[in-house]
C-alpha cells in the first residue's frame, strides 16, 4: 500500500477510535456533572446507620478511572485547593470526593470532619506507608509488610510508637540532639575562613549545604559523609522527585529519580553496614558516635534486626527519616529568614527579633536553647512561615465505613485532609496570603508583655498532622530551625544586596520586590521548596571579650 493510499486508511481508524472515546469523555462527564449538581443540593436522609451523615459530592470527570487526577497533579502549588475553595463556598461544602488514578478519596476540611480525622480509630496509614516504602525506598513487599504492619504487635520489645516518644519527643532526649545538630552546624562556619572577610552568597542555596551537612552529622554521625562527600548530590534529585516515586511514575519516565533513590539507598547501605562493625558496647547508651550517630539511630536499628529486615531496606527506612527532618525543616529555616532579612518586611522586625535572640545567649557564648523556645516573636514567626508554606496531605485508608463530623465514608476508600484549605481560609486567618509575623502573638493589656501560642486554633491549623500519626520530630525540627537562625543572626552581619529569579538559564538578578516564590510541586510537600533566591554579603562578626 503506497502513501497517498496508506493516509486516509489511518485517518479512518484515527477517527474510528477518537470518536467512541470522545463520546464514552463526554457522557462520563454529563453523567458525573448531573451527579455532582444533585449531591451539592442533598442532605442526609436521616434514615440508616449514620443518619445525620452523607458521602461527600463526587467532582465531575471525564475520564473514567483517571478521574480528577490530571487537574490534581497540577504542579502549581495551592492552584487545586484555590479552585476547590472556590467550590466550597458557592455551595456550603465541608469535604467534597475525587476520583484519583481509580480510588474514590474524599478532601475532607470541615471542623467536625478534621477532627473526627484526627481522632478515628477507622482510619489507617499503614497501605500508604507501604506504597512509600516499595516506590520511594526500593523495599521488597516482604519487607514493607514487616515495617509497616496493619496492626502494632504489642508484644514487641521495641516499637516506633515507643521510640518516637522516648527519643524524639522527651525534652531531653531533643536538647541533646538540637545541640549536637548546633555544635557541627557551628563547626562548619568556623571553618570556613572567608566569612572573616566577608562573602557574597546566595542566601538559600548556601544555607541548603550547612544544614544539610549538620543534620545529616547530627542524626547519622560523622562516618556518613566521610564515607560520601557528594551524598547531598543523589540525595537532593532524590528529594525533588520523591512525590512523583511515591505516585508510581513508571522508571521510563524518570530514570534520574529512580537513580538518584537506588544510589542514595545503596549509599546508606555501606554506611549501615561498616556501623554494625563498630556496635556500641553491651552496658554503654552513648548520645552520639560518629559510626551510628545519635541515640534513636541505635533504637531504630534495634527495631529493623527485631523486625528481620534486610539490610536494603533498613537503609531506605533510614533514608526516609533523615528525609522527614531535613525536607522540612531545611526551607522552613529558609523562608523564616528570608523574611527577617528581606527589606519588604516591616523596618523594625529584624530589630525586634535580634533584641529578643540577645536574650538567648548563655555566659559561655552557647545558645539557651529553650529560652529560644519561648521567645515570642521568633516563634510566632515560626508558626506564620508553617501556616503560610505548608501544603500538607494528611493522608488515611478507611479500614471501615464510617461517618466523619457530617461525611459518611466507605471502607477502601481514601482520605485526604489539606492543610491549604484552613491555614489559608480567610475566615480563619485575616489576609492569609500576606506573612504577618505578630500573628500568633498577643499582648497583656495590663504588663504590656509580648506572648505567643499556636494552641487554641483546633483543626484550623495542623502544619504537623494530626491524631496518632503526628509528625514524632516537630519538637525537633522546631528547635532547629530557631538554631539556625540564633546561630547566624547572633554571630554574623548579613546585608541584603537583591533578590535572585528563577528563569529557565538558572538564577539571575531581580528587583527589591522579587521576593522569593514557591517552587512547584505535587500537592502534600509538606514545607513547600523555596524558587529564586536572596542576594546577600555575610560578614563574621567580630569575637567580644572581657
Amino acid at each position: 500500500m503506497d502513501g497517498p493510499t496508506l493516509l486516509p486508511a489511518i485517518r479512518t481508524l484515527a477517527v474510528g477510535l477518537l470518536v467512541p472515546l470522545g463520546l464514552i469523555c463526554t457522557f462520563t462527564y454529563c453523567t458525573t456533572l448531573y451527579r455532582y449538581h444533585c449531591d451539592v443540593r442533598r442532605e442526609p436522609d436521616g434514615e440508616g446507620e449514620y443518619p445525620t451523615a452523607r458521602s461527600p459530592p463526587l467532582i465531575p470527570y471525564a475520564i473514567p478511572k483517571l478521574g480528577s487526577t490530571i487537574g490534581f497533579s497540577n504542579q502549581t502549588v495551592g492552584k487545586f485547593w484555590t479552585w476547590l475553595r472556590v467550590q466550597a463556598e458557592r455551595y456550603g461544602q465541608g469535604a467534597f470526593s475525587i476520583v484519583l488514578a481509580g480510588q474514590r478519596t474524599h478532601l475532607i476540611y470541615s471542623e467536625d470532619g478534621l477532627a473526627a480525622v484526627f481522632r478515628s480509630r477507622h482510619l489507617s496509614r499503614a497501605v500508604l506507608d507501604r506504597q512509600l516504602a516499595v516506590n520511594v525506598l526500593g523495599m521488597s513487599k516482604e519487607d514493607s509488610f514487616k515495617a509497616f504492619p496493619d496492626r502494632t504487635n504489642e508484644k514487641e520489645k521495641i516499637t516506633t510508637e515507643r521510640l518516637h516518644s522516648d527519643h524524639l519527643l522527651s525534652s531531653a532526649a531533643v536538647n541533646t540532639l538540637t545541640e549536637k545538630f548546633i555544635e557541627t552546624f557551628q563547626a562548619q562556619l568556623d571553618a570556613d575562613a572567608s566569612l572573616t572577610d566577608g562573602l557574597d552568597i546566595n542566601l538559600y542555596d548556601w544555607l541548603w549545604q550547612l544544614v544539610f551537612r549538620a543534620s545529616t552529622t547530627a542524626l547519622c554521625g560523622s562516618t556518613l559523609l566521610e564515607m560520601y562527600p557528594d551524598f547531598d548530590v543523589d540525595y537532593r534529585i532524590w528529594e525533588d522527585n520523591l512525590l512523583g516515586l511515591l505516585f508510581g511514575t513508571p522508571r521510563l519516565f524518570a530514570r534520574q529519580a529512580y537513580r538518584a533513590r537506588d544510589a542514595c539507598v545503596e549509599k546508606m547501605e555501606r554506611w549501615l553496614q561498616a556501623g554494625y562493625q563498630h556496635p556500641v558496647r553491651e552496658g554503654e547508651d552513648p548520645s552520639w558516635t560518629p559510626d551510628t550517630g545519635a541515640r534513636i539511630m541505635h533504637r531504630r536499628h534495634d527495631l529493623y534486626k527485631q523486625r528481620e529486615l534486610s539490610i536494603h531496606s533498613q537503609a531506605g527506612w533510614d533514608l526516609i527519616f533523615l528525609a522527614g527532618i531535613l525536607s522540612n525543616a531545611t526551607p522552613a529555616a529558609g523562608w523564616l529568614l528570608l523574611h527577617i532579612l528581606s527589606p519588604t518586611s516591616a523596618p523594625d522586625f529584624r530589630q525586634r527579633i535580634m533584641q529578643e535572640l540577645e536574650s538567648c545567649k548563655r555566659s559561655d557564648g552557647y545558645i539557651d536553647i529553650p529560652a529560644l523556645t519561648r521567645l515570642p516573636l521568633l516563634n510566632s514567626a515560626f508558626h506564620e512561615v508553617l501556616r503560610l508554606y505548608v501544603d500538607l496531605l494528611v493522608v488515611r485508608q478507611v479500614d471501615s465505613s464510617v461517618a466523619l463530623g457530617t461525611h459518611h465514608v466507605r471502607k477502601g476508600e481514601q482520605i485526604m485532609a489539606p492543610t491549604w484549605m484552613t491555614h489559608r481560609n480567610p475566615v480563619f486567618f485575616a489576609r492569609p496570603e500576606v506573612f504577618n509575623p505578630e500573628r500568633f502573638t498577643t499582648t497583656n493589656s495590663v504588663t504590656g508583655e509580648l506572648s505567643y501560642s499556636a494552641t487554641g486554633l483546633g483543626t484550623n491549623y495542623f502544619p504537623f498532622g494530626g491524631g496518632h500519626y503526628m509528625c514524632p520530630g516537630r519538637v525537633f525540627a522546631k528547635q532547629e530551625v530557631l538554631g539556625i537562625i540564633a546561630v547566624l543572626l547572633l554571630n554574623f552581619d548579613i546585608t541584603f544586596t537583591r533578590f535572585m529569579k528563577h528563569t529557565k538559564g538558572g538564577l539571575t538578578e531581580g528587583g527589591t520586590d522579587d521576593f522569593p516564590t514557591i517552587k512547584p510541586g505535587f500537592a502534600g510537600n509538606q514545607v513547600v521548596g523555596i524558587q529564586g533566591d536572596m542576594r546577600v554579603r555575610i560578614i563574621r562578626r567580630p569575637l567580644v571579650t572581657g
